[in-house]
């Protein structure tokens, strides 16, 4: 009896090993490419779900590729217009239109009604987000978060800097003076240190137009602010570094393009960095030894938010063979609907669109990622949808970032800067 017992353990534990190599024997090998952006922990995290994938699926291999935000959004449109698209993409709403315009992303909607893909427990509100021009799915949702500013508080305690709750709004104007406090107590205290360099992406200043009541594009794929909106965000931290109290342009120039590890906020030079409500758990992993906190992006001295929900999500590429597309569905649909993803995954995307593993990764979640969920509440009850960006968002945020370069270098005045930008953006949109 004991021996047969034994056998039997055998048998179980060598089962999914044999029934493995069965299913690798039925398939004919394939390689297929996966694309992400990210830090080092974020890549430590993909990596282990792709092994995961491999072991679930053995004839699939999966080639990983990844980068910086920056670096990312640079490489991605020289892959596309070589033909050589990543089969598996990431991508994000400020970009979609511009390479769904283009028919770069596949349309998911075969893979879903064959089954191959599920899409049973996500939301059909969170689908209506996921679909092209032309109406069919295109891509699928990492995870759903908000923005936050990410604190040092005890860097804040020690200089006698307040902050806010974090269920407590602040204004624009509150945002400068705690700068301003800040940098001033550090220099008296003979301190090199700042508060936060300057929030200065397309998306960071989506929130200052839309708390004017308007936003960065149209329905009717138009841009949607004005030159004034522009002009007063420029301005506004213009005014800040020229009165001292931000870093050098060329120190914010030079972190941001940089992996956490290196910029400012890690080094213990500025308090804050801003970033999804998700990645908290990164933050305080920069600072170990210091208590990190969540802070509400400003809304306008109005009174009026411009928070939204945000999410990046996971697209198919065109450009890959029928063959490929098909690995990359099954690819596609174990990122969001497997377990051997998710207990890597948890909260590093946000909360995940499916209902199923949101639940699955619920008893799994530390502290850092139990504020997060919190936080995304609170942000909720104020948030509002918003326009995906039209064809020529890329090339649009790209001079963004240029004339936000000659602004913070004093190359040309806020409001020269964004009437300029405003007329090329117009120029793009009307190609």
């Amino acid at each position: 009896m004991k021996k047969l017992l034994t056998v039997m353990l055998v048998v179980a534990m060598l089962l999914p090993l044999f029934l493995s190599l069965a299913a690798a024997e039925e398939h004919q090998p394939i390689s297929i490419r996966i694309s992400w952006w990210g830090d080092t922990a974020r890549h430590e995290k993909y990596n282990k779900w792709c092994d995961a994938f491999e072991a679930e699926y053995p004839w699939i291999t999966v080639v990983r590729e990844y980068s910086t935000w920056t670096d990312y959004w640079q490489k991605l449109p020289t892959l596309v217009a070589a033909g050589n698209a990543p089969d598996v993409m990431g991508m994000h709403p400020q970009f979609v239109s511009d390479y769904s315009g283009r028919g770069v992303l596949a349309s998911l909607e075969g893979f879903i009604a064959d089954g191959t893909i599920s899409v049973a427990d996500i939301a059909p509100s969170v689908l209506d987000g996921c679909k092209g021009t032309d109406g069919n799915i295109i891509m699928l949702p990492m995870g759903l978060t908000v923005m936050t500013i990410f604190a040092n508080k005890d860097m804040c305690d020690e200089l006698g800097v307040a902050l806010p709750a974090m269920d407590e709004s602040w204004t624009y104007d509150d945002l400068a003076a705690t700068i301003t406090e800040f940098r001033e107590k550090a220099v008296a205290a003979g301190k090199d240190l700042y508060f936060m360099k300057d929030i200065v992406g397309y998306t960071q200043f989506q929130y200052w137009a839309r708390s004017n009541g308007h936003d960065l594009y149209t329905e009717d794929g138009d841009l949607g602010f004005t030159v004034e909106d522009l002009t007063g965000w420029w301005a506004y931290w213009n005014d800040l570094r020229l009165a001292g109290v931000l870093p050098e342009a060329s120190e914010v120039a030079q972190d941001g393009a940089l992996t956490l590890e290196q910029r400012l906020f890690a080094q213990g030079i500025t308090a804050c960095e801003q970033g999804p409500v998700n990645q908290l758990y990164l933050f305080k992993g920069a600072r170990p030894d210091n208590d990190i906190v969540c802070l509400q992006m400003p809304i306008g001295n109005n009174g009026v938010s411009g928070a939204f929900m945000e999410g990046a999500h996971w697209a198919m590429s065109s450009q890959s063979d029928e063959a490929q597309q098909a690995a990359a569905a099954l690819l596609i649909n174990f990122l969001e609907n497997s377990e051997g993803c998710w207990q890597y995954m948890l909260m590093d995307q946000g909360v995940p669109a499916s209902s199923k593993m949101a639940a699955y990764i619920a008893p799994l979640l530390d502290e850092n990622s139990q504020t997060a969920i919190n936080f995304v509440q609170i942000i909720a009850q104020n948030a509002s949808g918003y326009v995906y960006a039209p064809a020529g968002a890329s090339e649009i945020n790209a001079k963004f970032n240029e004339y936000r370069d000659y602004t913070q270098f004093g190359t040309l005045t806020p409001a020269e800067a964004a009437q300029a930008f405003y007329d090329e953006a117009k120029a793009i949109l009307g190609k």
